[in-house]
């Protein structure tokens, strides 16, 4: 047990004893704190007169931690007197951070830290010595390792690597390896995006923090940034929680199917015999003691050479072969069923854990003997004998004692005639496979006609003379038998009154797929059911909607949502269930719904919750890698909701009410990405300079962030080719230029796609491989030679040049071939095919006579000859729907290609449509409408536009002083890429103040927004559907 001091200056006493503990961690449990570290702790979290105190604190969720980490000299503030707590913590914060908790813990700082960089991008030289100190530190021992040996101490840190961090440095100081106690104590994570971390090493330390209790978080975000006092909340919680433990099993090595070496957490091992011999190749938890105290662990006994387990049939058309250990390579095993010498034909299906393989027949099995014979896994076949059985009916069960008539009963209390009554069965074979459906039954109506055994619907259906005229409990003897084996069963039924709703209960509101859904405000109401489970009087369920009829659904509260006001049956899953539709969610609240039976008055209650959807209460910005004139920056942004979690999704943070504005205006969809968890702002500075933009919550707090806009980038240098470069003999001269071939960098050292800088190419010396002239490159023979490649400025000087290799081959030296992507073609349109011969890196697409070509499937009867280089499949050879018959489908065929030269033969398979075009994915810009896919490549994307009152939005202009129309540049699902004229085909108008607009025809391709009297401006969210693609589009209403 620990006492804990609250005088200070116990604290320093017993330091020198703390440290003396932490470094016996070999014989003392994993988690054992010294008492000056507990001392020091919990002087940390009680405030005393000496505590820093920072102006800026007062109302953060964090304030205590920082207070007990300032108090223990753990982290600081700024000059100004504030601690920051919203701004996003650095790698070189987070490396202070940590060195000064290592002190606190009775690490020093290394003697050679002004002598010795630890970092290449902190060099001992470094105006910041207080970093350079704790890099140090920290490197040495362990905590932090960097990347590519720069500390980036300027760059922010994200959530995953002060997870790493934290769970080093808790290893360091406390001797604590939290990734392995928690694989130890099979700890199973809650957190759903564990798979956004970049690295193995980022999810296991994120668990680590889990396991410890240091994050409780549903969604960990990995990649988002964190802020200074999230961090001091981690830090300090990971100060105060770390107490003692027991003993654990750190590792159980299997040395025999009976023996164990265990090695426990104080890294004594110890050698365990187990009673019972442990299965091969399976995953066991075993039980044991050590030193009279228990422990477990879960161990595999792995045997290598595989082994068959078991064989044995599971019903009659299927037999299952068992392995004592997964089969790593099941294209390996080859499979044979034999009956006798005949080979029997079968389908196999392999266990997702491929330590299992069922054979499954067309039909059911033969009765006789088979031999299961596997080979391709060991030296020797593996064999083994099964008996089949010939299926039979084993047992026949009638389901209740209760036969439930179909009509009500008459005034004189006797069933009338044509009355029918039911009660359910079933047949079941040697397997326990249900057979029902496929099994005739005698009953004991000789003549079948007033008890009959419906196979199909699993029913016994009772009529004639033995309900007719009979009252509510009368008995009704039935007997089914099966005549092939003579399995029988008898019952006494009771007619029963008509089915009626008794019992209610109401199962959840779930979507068609069968999930349990939560509903928020902005949860469609159409894809949400109420499913009920309604038995009648008998304790059946009703499953006819019919029988519902009488229920009796009250919506207590229509300002929250509507329902429909009937109960219908809807597959569920994969089940038929009566529901109560949603109609509308109207906001966010409680809604009870009530339902009684008329029948019996039974009645339930069910409260459906509309949770309202996360508000952004907090936000904090940071600057951009690079902010350059008429470019696209994106800024990051971390914004939070009341409860701090951080909010990624762009529909919330785009939400005119709950979503953020920059400077007063609400943000647009579209100016949002989400990159690895981060949250980026996209806006266009139209010039260089500093530029200050406003960022604003719902609940009006503010961040404000200055940028250092950088001149529009022009092209500066050229690097070399993007590919190697190698052109044929048998084609002709290929031109040189900037957009197609070299790689062009700004003066900021990025790549500039597309680019159509101006280069000259020369000849370096002589050659008689290629000639060169006007940049155009004429492939002479084969061999190589050298070319000069100079990038020219716009006053016609050159000032970056580079020497770059050419090949020339004439066919004959390809070390393979390729057939480009297809992807989907239109029915009777040419498709260009390109084969590339591949050559030390390069490619030559090759010319049509130097392959053959032709295309199969379909209903084409015979391969189709591809010429000039193009298919073109004609619609008579699609396939086609057996209902309509004349209903085209999409139809695989596949592209077979033949290398003259030396006759190796590529295949590619490729999808025909009879679609029409239709746009899959569109972007608004100000460039001219083109179906050359250069200018598609060069087109830049816009986010807002003005639009004239009452006009439609093929009336939209760019801003600016001098605006153009806004047009759309489209790509279709085969793949063709145009910009063209905006036609919506529907548009929805949302308003940022309906007081300012009149809106007409909103949803329709027609929609208009009238500026109301008075009003000269308004902003408005165009939401335009073109094709399948719907975009978003920030626009200003201005007068004519």
């Amino acid at each position: 047990m620990f006492y804990f001091f609250y005088n200070r200056n116990v604290v320093t006493k017993v330091a020198n004893l703390s440290r003396r503990f932490l470094h016996m961690k070999q014989k003392y449990s994993k988690w054992v704190v010294g008492a000056a570290s507990a001392a020091l702790v919990a002087s940390a979290i009680v405030p005393v007169a000496s505590a820093a105190s920072f102006s800026d604190i007062e109302n953060s969720d964090h304030k205590d931690a920082i207070l007990a980490l300032a108090d223990a000299k753990i982290v600081g503030g700024y000059t100004d007197g504030t601690f920051k707590p919203n701004a996003v913590v650095t790698r070189g914060n987070v490396t202070k951070f940590l060195g000064k908790w290592l002190v606190s813990e009775g690490y020093e700082v290394p003697a050679d830290y002004a002598t010795k960089a630890r970092f290449t991008d902190l060099p001992t030289t470094a105006p910041d010595q207080e970093l350079l100190q704790y890099a140090a530190l920290v490197k040495d021992a362990g905590v932090f390792k960097g990347s590519n040996d720069q500390l980036m101490y300027t760059k922010n840190m994200s959530r995953e690597q002060m997870a790493v961090v934290l769970v080093r440095a808790i290893n360091t100081v406390y001797g604590v390896d939290l990734v392995a106690d928690y694989k130890e104590s099979d700890f199973k994570s809650t957190i759903t995006d564990l798979d956004n971390a970049t690295a193995n090493e980022n999810r296991e330390a994120i668990i680590a923090l889990e396991y410890a209790g240091l994050t409780n978080v549903k969604a960990f975000n990995p990649k988002n940034t964190l802020t200074r006092g999230q961090f001091a909340s981690f830090l300090n919680r990971t100060i105060t929680n770390i107490a003692e433990a027991p003993l654990t099993v750190k590792e159980a090595k299997v040395v025999d199917a009976t023996t164990l070496e265990v090695t426990l957490s104080d890294d004594t091992k110890h050698t365990v015999k187990l009673e019972t011999a442990l299965p091969e190749n399976k995953e066991t938890k075993v039980d044991f003691e050590i030193e009279g105290k228990a422990y477990s662990a879960v161990v595999t006994y792995e045997v290598a050479e595989v082994k068959l387990e078991s064989v044995k049939a599971v019903n009659a058309k299927t037999i299952e072969v068992k392995f004592n250990k997964a089969v790593e390579d099941t294209s390996k095993a080859t499979i044979e069923l034999l009956r006798g010498t005949f080979k029997q034909n079968v389908t196999l299906t392999w266990a997702a854990d491929k330590k299992s393989v069922q054979l499954v027949g067309a039909t059911n099995f033969q009765a006789a003997d088979y031999t299961v014979n596997i080979s391709g896994l060991t030296e020797k076949v593996l064999t083994s004998d099964v008996k089949i059985e010939a299926q039979k009916v084993t047992s026949i069960e009638i389901l209740d004692e209760v036969a439930v008539v179909d009509t009500a009963i008459q005034s004189n209390g006797t069933f009338a005639a044509g009355t029918t009554a039911t009660v359910g069965y079933v047949v079941k074979d040697q397997y326990g496979t249900d057979i029902t459906k496929t099994t005739s039954l005698k009953t004991n109506d000789t003549a079948n006609t007033t008890v009959v055994a419906d196979a199909a619907k699993g029913v016994v259906k009772l009529s004639g003379a033995v309900v007719e005229g009979k009252k509510i409990g009368d008995l009704v003897p039935v007997v089914l038998f099966d005549t092939a084996t003579g399995t029988s069963v008898s019952k006494t039924v009771k007619l029963s009154a008509e089915s009626t709703v008794s019992s209610i209960e109401v199962a959840g509101v779930y979507n068609a797929k069968g999930e349990e859904v939560v509903l928020n405000d902005n949860s469609k109401a159409s894809e949400a059911f109420i499913v009920l489970n309604l038995k009648d009087q008998y304790g059946k369920e009703i499953t006819d909607a019919a029988k519902a009829s009488g229920l009796v659904i009250t919506n207590t509260n229509t300002t929250n949502l509507t329902i429909d006001n009937k109960v219908t049956k809807v597959k569920i899953g994969e089940k038929d269930k009566l529901v109560v539709a949603l109609s509308s969610i109207l906001k966010a609240g409680d809604t009870d719904v009530l339902l009684i039976s008329t029948t019996n008055g039974q009645s339930a209650k069910y409260t459906v919750k509309v949770a309202e959807t996360t508000t952004t209460n907090a936000i904090s910005v940071s600057q951009p890698e690079i902010a350059v004139a008429n470019e696209a920056t994106l800024i990051p942004l971390t914004v939070t909701d009341k409860e701090g979690n951080v909010i990624t999704n762009k529909k919330i943070l785009a939400d005119a009410n709950k979503g953020i504005k920059v400077g007063g205006t609400p943000v647009a969809e579209s100016a949002l990405e989400v990159k690895d968890g981060q949250v980026y702002y996209k806006t266009t500075f139209g010039a260089a300079g500093t530029q200050a933009l406003v960022f604003q919550t719902s609940t009006f707090k503010v961040a404000t962030i200055t940028v250092d806009v950088k001149a529009a980038a022009v092209p500066t240098v050229v690097r070399g080719l993007k590919n190697p470069l190698v052109i044929s003999t048998a084609q002709a001269p290929v031109t040189i230029t900037a957009k197609d071939h070299l790689i062009i960098e700004d003066q900021y050292g990025r790549e500039m796609k597309n680019s159509a800088a101006p280069v000259t190419v020369t000849l370096v010396g002589t050659s008689d491989v290629v000639s060169v002239s006007a940049n155009q490159v004429t492939p002479l023979k084969n061999g190589t030679a050298t070319l000069n490649v100079a990038l020219v400025t716009k006053n016609g000087t050159i000032d970056s040049a580079v020497e770059v290799k050419v090949q020339v081959t004439d066919g004959t030296e390809y070390k393979g071939y390729e057939i480009a992507e297809i992807g989907k073609t239109k029915v009777a349109t040419d498709k260009k095919i390109t084969v590339n011969g591949l050559l030390n890196g390069g490619k030559v697409a090759l010319e049509p006579n130097e392959y053959t070509a032709t295309v199969t499937g379909g209903k084409l009867t015979a391969p189709q000859a591809v010429t000039a280089g193009k298919v073109n499949i004609a619609e008579t050879a699609l396939n086609t729907d057996t209902t309509p018959a004349a209903n085209k489908i999409d139809t695989e065929f596949t592209l077979k290609v033949t290398i003259n030269a030396t006759g190796e033969v590529l295949e590619q398979k490729f999808v025909v449509s009879a679609d029409a075009e239709k746009t899959q994915d569109f972007f608004f810009t100000a460039s001219t409408v083109s179906v050359d896919l250069a200018d598609y490549n060069v087109a830049k994307a816009i986010t807002e536009a003005t639009l004239a009152s009452g006009a439609t939005v093929a009336n939209l202009k760019t801003t600016g002083d001098a605006p153009v129309v806004v047009n759309v540049a489209t790509v279709d699902q085969y793949g063709n890429k145009e910009i063209k004229a905006l036609a919506a085909e529907t548009v929805t108008i949302v308003p940022e103040k309906v007081t300012d607009v009149t809106i007409a025809g909103n949803g329709t391709a027609a929609a208009t927004a009238t500026l109301k009297a008075g009003v000269t401006e308004a902003k408005v969210t165009l939401k335009i559907k073109v094709g399948n693609a719907t975009k978003e589009l920030k626009a200003t209403i201005v007068t004519p």
